[in-house]
Order: structure tokens, then sequence, then C-alpha cells
């Protein structure tokens, strides 16, 4: 994955992201005036990612860098860079209308408008939790999909490849691109806000495992009721976000529904810029939003998603979801791995970094298992917390992988000894009962492999790995090679750790 996501990355390096011309517009016009406040600049250049880019790319390029104050906000980047400068601005950043194919600025445009509607509900969720800075959040949720807008407007075959897999195959959207591109698009946004010095926050919430910070989950949260209330207000997906939502604020479902519903208009009022129709049409018009004037219509969803309820099925051909493709052992990358791994260890030079880089990448593309996870148990022992996880980009819920360690259930019993299960159909009867309730609502799915990670004769982690759906079943091959890489990686890690024997 690395090396395909690092050309990528070089290839988008220079690319500049092209701006809205009302916003250009508007912001020549605002800041010709002397007496201008920035709050007045703000409102309007966040509404752009692409002004947005331009604005922090800028400032992080020039002087103001010497400062070593990180900029957090859009107000707090325009005072660093100074109305003079701010001028130059719009002269600097090319308009939408100029770059890609059509195909490529619908999706783009409408990915930059359903941005500015996640981040707008961010700040105002932010907000209702009382976040003491609630516009910090607002910029990681309206960039959080750069790298897709981008490849929208770069590389439209490949992203028109990922959509026509997904629809035709019956995908989730992030499998297809691991299959086409050989990474998640996500992980290209963080590549570039590395290189671009954009927000940590930003950084953060693009990372799974960084799920249990309450500002980052927020953030995720966001983009992820942002995108659902795409395909509609009334379906079980965006029910399901808002009620993680509403567990997350500590509100009833009611409350948290109205709240989001009212954000979705405000939004909707600023974004004119945009010439798709916002997510607050939906509202008043849930199957036919081309009803409101001088809106065209959405192109009709082609399969609901999951509830989230806990799962209770007896066999693996009935756990949630269905999926005519599934991913395919990719073996040159697992024995890359697990190559790797070995001369490491003889090195002497691995970190427990590149042990769990290593290890996801040859469990999730190497085995084809979709979502993969390393936990880590706690300093009080008292929780295993995911420390890395692949293959879930846009599950904020399943990004919260945590197990509470308090009673007798499955996971105390695995970390008594270093031992690895699999539960399939044959052992469900034995050991579902004893699976943690919570993690079942977590996982959603009846079937995973885990193993337990010791290092002198401690448990210190465990290894979970599933296939998610029902048509794409675990298998003995897979868990034979999950333990192999999993014993090899618990080994590396003993070793990194000091714990050579």
């Amino acid at each position: 994955m690395h090396n395909t996501l690092n050309a990528w990355a070089d290839k988008l390096q220079h690319a500049v992201l092209p701006a809205l011309p009302q916003t250009v517009a508007e912001l020549s016009r605002l800041s010709a005036d002397d007496n201008v406040n920035m709050w007045s600049l703000a409102r309007v250049v966040e509404k752009d990612p692409g002004l947005c880019i331009a604005l922090l790319r800028r400032v992080n390029t020039g002087g103001q860098k010497r400062l070593r104050t990180e900029v957090t906000t859009v107000e707090h980047a325009m005072m660093m860079l100074g109305l003079t400068q701010l001028r130059t601005l719009p002269k600097a950043v090319p308009l939408i209308q100029r770059a890609g194919d059509a195909l490529g600025r619908e999706r783009a445009l409408r990915l930059m408008a359903q941005s500015y509607h996640a981040a707008w509900q961010a700040r105002e969720l932010a907000r209702l939790r009382k976040d003491l800075e609630p516009d910090e959040v607002f910029l990681p949720a309206l960039l959080h999909h750069l790298g897709e807008i981008l490849l929208w407007l770069y590389a439209p075959a490949k992203m028109s490849q990922i959509e026509e897999l997904a629809a035709q195959q019956q995908m989730e959207p992030e499998e297809a691109q691991y299959v086409v591109l050989g990474f998640g698009l996500d992980h290209l946004t963080l590549m570039l806000a590395r290189r671009w010095g954009l927000p940590t926050l930003l950084q953060d919430s693009l990372k799974s495992e960084n799920a249990q910070q309450p500002r980052v989950y927020g953030v995720m949260l966001a983009v992820q009721l942002a995108r659902a209330a795409e395909q509609g207000w009334y379906r079980a997906a965006t029910t399901a976000v808002l009620e993680q939502l509403a567990d997350y604020l500590g509100h009833d479902f009611g409350r948290t529904a109205a709240e989001c519903h009212r954000y979705a208009v405000e939004a909707a009022r600023q974004a004119d810029c945009y010439p798709t129709a916002p997510a607050a049409v939906r509202l008043l018009y849930p199957s036919q939003p081309e009803a409101a004037p001088g809106w065209k219509p959405e192109p009709a969803p082609t399969a609901e998603s999951a509830t989230g309820a806990a799962p209770q099925p007896p066999t693996e051909a009935t756990a949630e979801g269905s999926a005519a493709f599934c991913l395919a052992p990719q073996l040159h990358i697992l024995r890359r791995s697990l190559q790797e791994l070995q001369t490491g260890m003889k090195a002497g030079n691995l970190t427990l970094q590149k042990i769990l880089s290593l290890t996801m990448d040859g469990m999730h593309d190497g085995m084809g298992l979709n979502r993969v996870v390393f936990a880590l148990l706690t300093q009080e022992r008292h929780q295993l917390r995911a420390r890395a996880i692949a293959g879930a980009d846009n599950d904020p819920n399943f990004n919260r992988f945590l197990i509470e360690l308090n009673g007798a259930h499955l996971f105390t019993r695995l970390l008594e000894k270093p031992q690895a299960l699999w539960i399939n159909d044959t052992n469900r009867v034995k050991f579902w009962p004893i699976v943690p309730k919570p993690f079942q609502r977590i996982i959603r799915c009846n079937s995973f492999f885990a193993l337990s990670v010791f290092v002198k004769e401690r448990p210190v982690g465990l290894f979970y790995a599933d296939r998610h759906t029902g048509d794409c079943a675990l298998d003995g091959h897979a868990y034979h090679r999950f333990k192999q890489l999993g014993l090899l990686a618990a080994q590396a890690i003993g070793m990194a750790s000091g714990e050579k024997e």
C-alpha cells in the first residue's frame, strides 16, 4: 500500500484545489474595503475548500511559520496572513470550471458541498457539547474528503472505476478504493495533510484508532451524517448515525435529530455558492429532491446500509450485510510483510509503529480480511483499546473499538495465555454467549479471528480480524495465515519492547 500511496501523494503534492467563482468574487469584493472585519471574510472563505487550502498552505509556507503556532481556524489563518496578502489570494487559485472533465467537476462539487454541510454540523455539535473552541472542528470536517476531491479532478477515470466497482459488485466504497488504488482515500488525505501542514485535528480524524477521542469522534460522526443525509434523512443508515450522535451528546434521539435537521437548514442557507441540492432539501423531498426549484435529481442509492443492531444470527451466512464481491488475498503483500518482519527482527530496528503497519497491511491487503485491529491493553489493564485499525475508514462506531475487561467473558479468557480463536458455525453456540454484548454491537457480525499477544508471559494486546459480511465468510486458510502473521508480530513486539529471549 505504502509505495502506491506515496506515488499518488507525490503526484498531487503540488496540485491546486480549485475555488468556486462566487466565493472568489465575494472575497475580492469584501477585501477591497480596508475596514472589513476578518470574521466577515472568514464566513466567505470557509464555504470554499479550495480557498481554505490555499490560505493554509500560504500561511504554512510563509514567514508566519516561524511563529510555531498551529493554525486551526480560517479566521486565525487570515489574521496571520493579513489583509494585503489576503487580497492576492483569489488570483492565485484557479476556478473549478477550468479543472478536470464534466463528471469529475460534478462529483467534486457534490463532495465539496457535502463537506461544507459536515463542517457546519461538526461546529454546531461541538457547541452543543460546550467545546471551548468549536471553530477548530470546522476545518477537519471540511477537508476530510480532500484526497477524494482531488482525485475526481485529477484522476477521474480512477474514481469512476471505484464508483462502478462499488455499484456493480455491491462493495463498500472503501473496499473498492483498496481494490482500484491499493489504499483508502482517507490515507491519501492524511498524507497530503501531513505534507501541507494542515491542522493536527484533521490528521487525527483521519486515523480510525483515534475515534476514542471525543473531538475526533465528533468530526467523524459529522462527516458520516453528511454522507448519509445525501441518500436521505429517513433511511436506516442516517438513523444509525443520529443514534450514535444522541449517545455522543447525551441527548435523546428526538432532540438530536431535530438539532441536526436545523443545522442542515442553516448550512443550506449559507451554501448558495454550490450548484448541487443541499442535504436539507431531502428533509422535505426525501425521494424527489428535484421537486425543489433549481435542483437536479440525485442518482438513486443502490442498497440500504446497516442499522447497527446487535447481531443474533445462528450461522455465518446470516451475518449482517451482503456483498457479491469479496476482497481477494494478495499473497505477495502477505509474504512481504512476513519477510520484512523477519528481517527487521534480525536487524533489531523494528518499532511498534512499523510492526503494526506491516501486520495491518499483511492481514488486510495480504489476506483479504476486511477489518483488522490491534487493541492494546491499557496501563490500568482494565480495557483493550484500538491502537491500529485497517479497513474501517468510514465507520466511527467500529473505530471506537473497545473491550472492557471487567468480569469473566471471552476476551478475559483469551488474555489468560497466548492463544488464537476463530468463532464460526462449529463453535458459535459455545462461544457467542460469552462475547460481551457491547462488543457485539460494535462489530455487527458473528464470525471473527482473535489472537492474544504476550510479552514475557504478560498480556499486552490482541489482534482482531473479520470479513464483516456473510457472503465473504472466513476460512481455514485465512485463519492459518492470521495466526502465522499474528504470532510473528507478537514476537516482534516483544523484541521491540526490549524483552528479547
